[in-house]
């Protein structure tokens, strides 16, 4: 359930859908996301969750663990910010229905609170999540420094870089990059599913929101961040066994959120895979802040399977 599924938000012949061919605005597009990651309470500690604008296929993973992070957060007093949350995708839900969201108010102690938010389509569970909620408190602090790389104003945006043919993928990739996004990427190097050679398995990529969220609360900009975290993590662990056809899936996922975040600044996400077998990688990401803050670590293991090994 990755980001970069290619049947994601596409036909069979890797088009767009008619109904996404009009090109929103930056302002809009960002208008649509918070909207998308802003749950519907329809009971006592139960959500419903939006489908996506124009949605085909598969759902984002992203999408799931920020509208499940909503539902969690709604249940818990404004003092006390999500510091961690661990998830399973279970099954791939589709864009054709809403997504209906179970919170479970495990535990509320004197600094931490614990939910559970169990996600359901059509009567069966496709995802769950368990988040901790910390009062912030004063303590010791280290962390590693932030890579030193070139400055997002340096680089071009992955769409420009399909636009311009300066990358080698697939013609079904070239149309994902294409499409209008809420969120902008400038990758140092080559963006995920597009090198054509074994590589290492490390990634790094600027990214934002494409317009100011002012308006918006501290909740919602970890909500984002952890949607935009499902990026390219089992693409870094793919990189050293290019080329092959695989069929991606995200499994679990943690994000562990160190520091305030704002997702309309760049953010520098870096991602490293230190393990891939029995058709399963493993990816660790970090995110900085352009003053170099470690504002959020992210582990996720993902299915990789070889499409063409599977045939044999």
């Amino acid at each position: 359930m990755g980001l970069f599924m290619i049947n994601d938000d596409m036909d069979n012949n890797g088009a767009m859908p008619d109904n996404q061919k009009e090109t929103p605005g930056n302002t809009e597009l960002v208008a649509q996301l918070t909207d998308l990651l802003t749950v519907t309470q329809t009971g006592e500690r139960e959500y419903r969750g939006k489908r996506k604008i124009g949605g085909v296929g598969r759902v984002y993973g992203g999408q799931v663990i920020g509208q499940a992070l909503a539902a969690a957060i709604d249940t818990v007093d404004e003092d006390r910010p999500v510091h961690s949350l661990h998830a399973y995708f279970l099954r791939g839900g589709s864009e054709d229905h809403e997504i209906e969201y179970r919170v479970e108010a495990d535990f509320d102690g004197g600094s931490f609170c614990n939910r559970r938010v169990v996600a359901m389509q059509q009567g069966k569970i496709i995802f769950n999540l368990a988040a901790s909620f910390h009062k912030q408190e004063p303590g010791h602090f280290h962390q590693p420094p932030m890579p030193d790389v070139p400055e997002p104003e340096e680089l071009e945006n992955v769409r420009s870089l399909a636009q311009n043919n300066n990358i080698k993928i697939d013609p079904e990739t070239r149309a994902f990059y294409m499409r209008p996004t809420p969120i902008e990427m400038r990758p140092i190097g080559n963006p995920p599913f597009s090198s054509q050679a074994s590589s290492e398995p490390h990634s790094a990529m600027w990214f934002r929101v494409v317009d100011t969220l002012d308006a918006q609360p501290q909740w919602m900009h970890r909500v984002i961040a952890a949607y935009a975290s499902d990026i390219a993590l089992i693409a870094t662990a793919v990189r050293p066994h290019a080329p092959f056809k695989v069929q991606p899936a995200s499994l679990d996922h943690s994000v562990w959120f160190h520091q305030d975040v704002h997702t309309d600044d760049w953010l520098l996400y870096t991602i490293d895979s230190p393990w891939a077998g029995q058709a399963r990688g493993l990816g660790i990401g970090k995110i900085f802040d352009r003053e170099g803050r470690l504002v959020a670590t992210v582990a996720q293991e993902g299915l990789m399977r070889d499409l063409d090994m599977r045939r044999k």
